[in-house]
Order: structure tokens, then C-alpha cells, then sequence
């Protein structure tokens, strides 16, 4: 930026000197001299559209002050009207949106206060219009209040002090004979059908002839939305003054306006709309797992303060589906996303066999399968990224499957005996067989060890139907702190076949080696 500076000031420099130093009053050399200056400004011109296109990804504010220096450094009189007029014309007539911004402070703070004058009283009627129709709908600025129509004739009030709207608002004004509003009719009513934003639109019809409107309405904006509230007004007498508040001289004129009535967009279109929106609902982050969302959803799911929940698969299914029923057809991806991502990081905390295999249908219906709804950037890190993980391990020894082909050394527990064995878990020989993979020091491995140990006592019970189904199970004992110490190869094996990311891990089998369930326990 200070090179464009230093290089303008040096061709201001050069234009205010061939102004002073011309021969003025020489009547033979006028023709020449308005040929050499018009080169001049050619120069000039060029150098500040280089200087404002260096501008352009600046914040408005930084804008302004460029301005202001650009047009102060000129001294000669000419040479600063001339430079004003300029960057005045470049930002009135810029597509980028908050343009106008730049071109209204000129005007402010250059022209209307007296230190530059217009060529003629023409412009300056033209610039006070420009000026008149913008200032009120600029970016930042409050959404001026207006009173509108709607089709029964009832009066509608947009933009009232003291109003809790809660959702974004988005201005359309259009007029039925337009045909550019045609297109961005049928653009808008596509976005609106196609995604789940919850907007208020207003479709603002900006003729006097009802029919005409109500033939429009029929025609092009029959609008089939989940989220988006859609209402159609006009104000045929122009009591709200509406085309000057909003800056309405042609349509179609499109506006985005913030809950609290700030004014996020103006001057735009259906496409550059639905960026915005995109980056307003599908780029928000979300914090998910907090320690109050993760107390929230254990008691939702059974459990208490101090204890974890066990919820059944079938609760955690329930309450997935919950989610989803209460938000989707509302359109409310903002509180499905939440709450499911929420739900996605309680059930990866807890061991539990429901939990864990209520979660493979979360990940499955709610979150892997629709790309619609967790698309944006924040999403892929934190939930489907988190999703895919938990995919991987419950993918591993799936109910029904067969178990690991493997040859593990173990404890092997039966009501004759209790020895070490070298034992491929697929060739057990219980009818029934519980495999607990275990580490030293863990206080829910040894509960779940003596809870085995009891079982498999009772193969001497006097009761004959608890003897006879005991006497047909085998118990398993692996110890993982010993074999990723002696045998780091079979570990990384077994890490690769069972989800074994938390210790106890306890799996039950048939004679075939089928797995019967996963993540069991034999607690009470």
C-alpha cells in the first residue's frame, strides 16, 4: 500500500505543478494545454484505479481513511476535485457490496460540507438523490422500520424498536413485469425448497396493481420450504416510503438482515444470498461434549450425577430418532447438529454394550449418511471426523461374525480347572465362552474377574439347571498388559480386531466361534 501512496503523490505532485505552472492566459496555447492535461488525468485515473483494486479486500473503515489521505494530499484545487469525483464515481458504481459505504462518506465529508465543489448544480442534485436513497440501508446500519401489506390487507410492521425477532430476515423487492426479477424469483424459491434455512422471507412487491401481484404470486412464487416463513406484502401507496429507505429505484433489490435488524447484505442476488447464508448456518462451529451437554445427556439416558448411564440399545435408538423427529422437519439443522454431535461424544465416553452399540446406529443413520447436513469444515474435524473413528472400532468383532482367527496365552477357566493355555479364541470349547481382555491395576477388570470366578463356581451348585448351564462355559482371561510387553506383534493384532480402546473388554461366543455379544458384562 505505501508504494501506491508514494507513486500517487508523486504524479499528484506532477499534475498540480503542470496546472500552476501553464500558461493560463495565453489564448493561442488553450487547445494544447487542455489536450496535455487531459493526458495527464489518463495517467492520474489509471494510477487510482490501481490504488483502489489494492483497496478492494480492505475493511470499509480502512477504505474511508484511504480516501480521505488520497484526496487531502492534493493541494491544487483542480487536481483534488478532479481526484474526489474520481474515487466518489469508482466506489458509486462498484459492484462489491459496502461500496456505497466508501461513496456516501465522500460526499460527507468532501462535497456536502463545502470543501469540494460538484462541476454543476445538476451533479450535485444527482449526488444529494444517490446519497438520500442509500445512506439509510447501508452495511451495519439498522433496517429502517416500515409498515407493509400483506395480501389480506393487514398491516405488517418490519423492523420495530423493541422487536425479538429469532431469525435472519431476508428483503426481496421486485416487480411482476421485471424480468431480471423473474429469474431471481425462481433462483430463490429453489434455494429456499432446496435447503433448510430458517429465514424469514419477505417477498415484497413493489407495483400497484393487485391482480397483477396475485397472479405473480400464484404463478412463479408457490414456495414448498421446511424452515424457510414466507410472506408476500406491498404497499401500493407508498406510505412507508420504502423505495427511498431501502434505496428502491429498480428492482429487483435483495436484502439480508441479522435478528437484530443490522443489515448483513444488500444489493445482491440469489447466488451471492445463498454464499452468505451458507457461511452463516453450514460454516457456524459448534462446541460439542461440553461437560454440562455431556451431564445433560447422561441423565437423559438414565444415568446420575455420580454414575454413568447404561441406557439399552434401544433407548439410545429412541433418543437418536428423538433428535431427529423434533428438529429436521422444522428445518432446524443448527439443534440437530448440536444435540446429535452432542450425543455422538457422551456414547463414545461410555463402555457400555448399549451405548456403544446405540452409537453404530447414530453414526450410521444420522451422521455418516447425510452429507447434506454435516458439510461444513468444523464438521468434518470435530463430528464426522470423531464419527469415523468410533466407525472403525465398532466395526470390529461384529455380532454375528466370527471371532479372531488368533492364538492367544491366557488363563482358561472352566468348573473342573483354572490353567494357562496357549488357545486360539475361534476353537473354544464351551458352548458358551466369555473372553475378557484385561489390565493389571484396573479396578472394573478385577470386578469383572471375580464376577467370572463366582460364575463358574456354581458348576458345583446344587441346582441342577445353574450346574448344568455353568459346566457348559468356558471362561477366558487375556491380559494385555503381558502380551504388549512379550508379544508387541499378537497386540497390535488384537488392537486391530477388537475395540479394545477400554479395558474390561468382554465378548461371549458359541462353540462355531460366532460372536453372541460385545462390549458384555457380567456385573449386576
Amino acid at each position: 500500500m505505501n508504494t501506491f501512496k508514494e507513486k500517487f503523490l508523486t504524479l499528484v505532485l506532477f499534475v498540480a505543478c503542470s496546472f500552476l505552472c501553464a500558461p493560463l492566459l495565453h489564448a493561442a496555447a488553450d487547445g494544447v494545454r487542455e489536450q496535455q492535461d487531459s493526458s495527464k488525468f489518463a495517467a492520474l485515473e489509471s494510477k487510482l484505479g490501481e490504488y483502489c483494486r489494492a483497496m478492494e479486500q480492505e475493511p470499509v473503515s480502512v477504505q474511508e481513511k484511504e480516501c480521505d489521505f488520497l484526496i487531502g494530499s492534493c493541494t491544487e484545487t483542480s487536481v483534488r476535485q478532479y481526484v474526489a469525483l474520481s474515487l466518489y464515481n469508482r466506489y458509486r458504481s462498484s459492484r462489491l457490496m459496502g461500496a456505497e459505504s466508501v461513496a456516501i462518506h465522500i460526499l460527507d465529508s468532501w462535497f456536502f460540507n463545502g470543501k469540494i465543489d460538484f462541476h454543476d448544480e445538476i451533479e450535485k442534485m444527482d449526488a444529494r438523490i444517490y446519497a438520500d436513497f442509500n445512506r439509510n440501508s447501508l452495511i451495519g446500519c439498522k433496517a429502517p422500520h416500515v409498515d407493509l401489506y400483506d395480501m389480506d390487507g393487514s398491516v405488517v410492521s418490519l423492523f420495530e424498536e423493541g422487536e425479538c425477532p429469532k431469525h435472519l430476515r431476508v428483503l426481496f423487492f421486485y416487480d411482476a413485469s421485471c424480468s431480471k426479477c423473474k429469474i431471481e424469483t425462481i433462483l430463490l424459491r429453489s434455494l429456499f425448497e432446496n435447503e433448510d434455512y430458517p429465514v424469514e422471507f419477505y417477498a415484497i412487491y413493489c407495483g400497484t396493481d393487485s391482480q397483477e401481484w396475485k397472479n405473480y404470486v400464484n404463478d412463479k412464487f408457490e414456495m414448498v420450504s421446511v424452515s424457510a416463513q414466507v410472506r408476500h406484502l406491498w404497499d401500493p401507496d407508498g406510505d412507508s416510503d420504502f423505495q427511498r429507505l431501502y434505496g428502491v429505484i429498480q428492482t429487483p433489490r435483495l436484502f439480508l438482515v441479522a435478528p437484530d435488524g443490522t443489515i448483513l447484505g444488500r444489493g445482491l442476488d440469489a447466488r451471492a444470498l445463498a454464499f452468505m447464508l451458507h457461511g452463516i448456518f453450514d460454516d457456524r462451529e459448534l462446541e460439542y461434549g461440553s461437560d454440562q451437554a455431556m451431564d445433560i445427556m447422561n441423565l437423559t439416558l438414565g444415568g446420575t450425577d455420580s454414575v454413568q448411564a447404561r441406557p439399552s440399545e434401544d433407548q439410545v435408538r429412541y433418543f437418536a430418532d428423538k433428535i431427529a423427529e423434533s428438529t429436521l422437519p422444522k428445518g432446524d439443522t443448527l439443534s440437530f447438529r448440536q444435540m446429535s454431535g452432542d450425543l455422538l461424544y457422551c456414547l463414545a465416553s461410555n463402555h457400555s454394550q448399549g451405548a456403544r452399540e446405540g452409537m453404530k446406529y447414530l453414526i450410521d443413520k444420522y451422521i455418516i449418511s447425510r452429507n447434506e447436513i454435516w458439510k461444513s469444515s468444523d464438521d468434518s474435524l470435530k463430528v464426522l471426523g470423531m464419527a469415523g473413528m468410533m466407525n472403525d472400532l465398532l466395526s470390529r468383532a461384529v455380532p454375528g461374525s466370527h471371532v479372531a482367527d488368533l492364538v492367544v496365552p491366557a488363563q482358561l477357566q472352566t468348573w473342573k480347572r483354572s490353567c494357562r493355555v496357549e488357545r486360539n479364541l475361534r476353537r473354544l470349547r464351551g458352548d458358551i465362552n466369555i473372553i475378557i481382555f484385561y489390565t493389571e491395576g484396573c479396578s472394573v477388570c478385577k470386578a469383572e474377574k471375580a464376577a467370572a470366578n463366582e460364575m463358574i463356581s456354581q458348576g458345583l451348585s446344587s441346582d441342577r439347571a445353574l450346574r448344568k448351564a455353568t459346566r457348559r462355559t468356558t471362561v477366558l482371561l487375556v491380559n494385555m498388559d503381558e502380551i504388549s510387553q512379550s508379544r508387541p506383534d499378537l497386540s497390535s493384532e488384537l488392537f486391530d480386531s477388537f475395540d479394545l480402546s477400554s479395558l474390561p473388554y468382554i465378548i461371549i461366543t458359541d462353540r462355531e466361534g460366532t460372536i453372541l455379544e460385545r462390549y458384555a458384562t457380567l456385573l449386576q
